[in-house]
């Protein structure tokens, strides 16, 4: 079920347009595809959702420092700073805490709404404030409709930075090679010949499920079926941290399991590119996108 935070914030979509203004030389007329500092995303894990503003970025671990931002009017506090709809980059005037932030998971982030400019977000963290840029207003009267808005959007913010976090498959020494026969695959998982070979090479995902009854039917740990998994390269892994890949992502896990639904993703572009030459991470992202061309959101 979506958050008291969460419905707030389709009905204020619903009220006016969200979308970055048309004006000349605002960087946000066309949203980037990479994660940068400046970018006002909404993010969401599970059943928490929430307006953020990058202010950093760590692209090896794939995580943002964001700092909450809020659309409703009267929503500000003391610590808070207010960016009026003549200078925001929004149809509206939005609010920021610039002091309050944390690092998230590239994996919660969600489409970018628009982008500050550089000028602008440095101004956020400087003293002297430009124009078209206030204070916020003393802290609203505790147990407020603003003061829990407030406190809902920092709690959101926490939900948040402890969502899981990208990390990259560590390789102890060479897979252990299932010694299963072929037969026993295909009639323990209902697998095709190709799919049960593959299996046994270590290039397919093997759903929990699969494995439980796989290591039943071959009276063996569960623990060495996924022994002979092959990990995924690492450029791969981290490309689908990236949020270009989260709605495919999103639409694609069973019961919200985003963590598992990338990793099922993932095996379906190594499987496909086994005998290929190349990676990094943009010939892994031409294979994602040349994959994932043919399905609609």
């Amino acid at each position: 079920m979506p958050s008291d935070a969460t419905e707030r914030w389709l009905a204020l979509s619903a009220q006016f347009p969200i979308g970055p203004k048309r004006t000349p030389g605002l960087r946000s007329s066309t949203p980037p595809q990479g994660v940068d500092p400046g970018q006002i995303r909404h993010a969401s894990w599970k059943d928490t959702a929430a307006l953020v503003l990058v202010d950093e970025v760590n692209e090896t671990a794939a995580l943002a420092r964001v700092i909450p931002v809020s659309l409703e009017a009267g929503v500000e506090s003391a610590d808070s700073l207010t960016i009026d709809a003549e200078a925001s980059p929004l149809h509206g005037p939005l609010t920021v805490w610039p002091n309050t932030s944390s690092w998230v998971p590239y994996s919660t982030l969600d489409d970018t709404i628009a982008t500050l400019p550089t000028s602008l977000l440095r101004a956020l963290r400087s003293s002297d404030l430009p124009g078209g840029v206030h204070r916020g207003r003393p802290d609203p009267i505790q147990g407020s409709g603003a003061a829990m808005a407030i406190d809902e959007l920092f709690d959101a913010l926490d939900a948040l930075s402890v969502a899981p976090r990208f990390k990259s498959t560590v390789v102890a020494g060479a897979r252990e090679r299932l010694n299963i026969p072929l037969p026993t695959v295909m009639t323990a998982l209902h697998a095709t010949q190709p799919r049960a070979m593959a299996i046994l090479l270590g290039k397919e995902f093997i759903e929990p499920d699969e494995a439980e009854a796989l290591a039943a039917a071959a009276n063996i740990p569960v623990s060495e079926i996924w022994a002979g998994m092959s990990p995924l390269p690492p450029d791969l892994e981290r490309e689908l941290q990236e949020p270009r890949w989260r709605r495919t992502i999103a639409r694609r896990a069973h019961d919200g399991d985003e963590v598992l639904a990338r990793r099922k993703l993932g095996y379906e572009i190594y499987q496909l590119a086994a005998r290929e030459r190349g990676d990094g991470r943009d010939r892994w992202r031409q294979r994602l996108e040349a994959f994932l061309s043919t399905e609609s959101d």
